[in-house]
């Protein structure tokens, strides 16, 4: 019985001399990441900003800016590193920066490293920055105490609810390595004392090739199966609503619609010439029309939904060759081709040799559920 309490006893003193022997990391010691932005600078060098939280709980300043030249983004975090007066710890970085010049160089080399980097995790926001990704970080905004967060909540809200697509690591890694699509970023731009969204950057492989507005963006998203409520303005020639509207005049009427659900089909209708065909079926609430309209009449209703419906097909289309100029296919009609095609042998060369010339043709059939409110 003596050699069990001993043993016990034994065990317990063990036990507390290995847990007094555990590294602990007080929070006032460490400087935490929360934000990178990565400028291609000359002979392949890369300026890396980073945001940290600034641990001083008296400072006004909620977040500190330490920037370093280097080879490598290991290089770089060195630098800080040894820059800053904590220890540096990248576990709490949420988005990542990427310049404009750099990322018509090439981003997925920088991304690989930071996915293989245990620090950092694959649902990191990605974007470019229209310019100096260090300018937009390090400036001093009078209403954004703390930039990497207020970053991160921005993209966040607009992936949501917005006309933004998913951008983390593993959303760009998945388009960039797998057959038949290309990634897609969101560019931020400063502008005078804030911050926005202003569109999307579009790749072939790793490198931005060119960019689309956020009207386009909402109808990418949209043929992605991703489009929510967010809302769409479109122009429609009055002429093509002449007989429903109360005032006879020449301009174009304003619609303003939200998605409340849809439904995407891809097909491949031809191999030989490689033809495609995208059928939308929307079921939309009117949320506004810039003009006085008969809805009184049955027939109003059926000719406004189809007016809308052919001009979003007119920009569905604009948009599908404006991405085949670019060869960027951030839709993925490559996906469909691989999946309807047996024995297709696709790869990424391949594809974008083939991307560019084929002919793609898209409807929308569009079912207005409510109307709102008139102008």
């Amino acid at each position: 019985m003596k050699s069990i309490w001993k043993m016990t006893g034994l065990i317990l003193v063990s036990s507390c001399l290995l847990m007094s022997c555990v590294k602990t990391s007080v929070l006032e010691k460490l400087g935490l990441t929360v934000a990178v932005g990565y400028d291609l600078l000359q002979k392949d060098k890369l300026n890396v900003t980073s945001v940290l939280i600034n641990p001083s709980v008296e400072s006004k300043k909620k977040s500190e800016i330490i920037t370093s030249e280097a080879n490598s983004n290991k290089g770089a975090r060195i630098n800080i590193n040894n820059m800053s007066s904590h220890t540096l710890v990248s576990g709490q970085v949420r988005v990542v920066l990427f310049d404009d010049q750099l990322g018509k160089q090439g981003i997925s080399v920088i991304i690989d490293n930071l996915s293989r980097d245990p620090f950092f995790g694959d649902m990191i926001f990605l974007a470019i920055s229209d310019g100096s990704s260090n300018e937009l970080l390090s400036h001093d905004y009078s209403q954004i105490p703390d930039i990497g967060m207020y970053l991160y909540e921005m993209l966040q809200q607009h992936i949501e609810d917005d006309w933004v697509p998913s951008c983390t690591v593993q959303d760009y890694r998945s388009a960039l390595y797998s057959i038949g699509g290309d990634p897609i970023l969101p560019i931020l731009h400063k502008k005078d004392d804030s911050v926005e969204i202003s569109g999307l950057a579009l790749f072939s492989d790793d490198k931005v090739v060119g960019t689309i507005a956020p009207g386009e963006a909402y109808l990418l998203k949209l043929l992605q199966g991703k489009q929510k409520t967010d809302l769409k303005e479109i122009s429609i020639d009055r002429n093509e609503l002449h007989p429903f509207l109360l005032k006879k005049r020449e301009g174009t009427v304003r619609v303003v619609i939200s998605n409340i659900g849809s439904k995407t089909r891809f097909r491949l209708t031809s191999v030989q010439k490689l033809e495609f065909h995208v059928n939308v079926h929307m079921n939309v609430e009117l949320q506004e029309i810039t003009d006085h309209y008969d809805f009184r009449n049955p027939k109003a209703k059926t000719l406004l939904e189809q007016k809308i419906g052919k001009a979003l097909s007119k920009e569905t289309d604009r948009l599908i060759q404006k991405l085949q100029r670019m060869n960027s296919d951030a839709i993925g009609f490559g996906k469909v081709y691989r999946s309807t095609v047996r024995g297709s042998n696709l790869s990424r060369d391949k594809w974008h040799g083939m991307f560019p010339s084929a002919k793609i043709h898209s409807h929308f059939k569009v079912n207005i559920i409510r109307t709102g409110t008139t102008e």
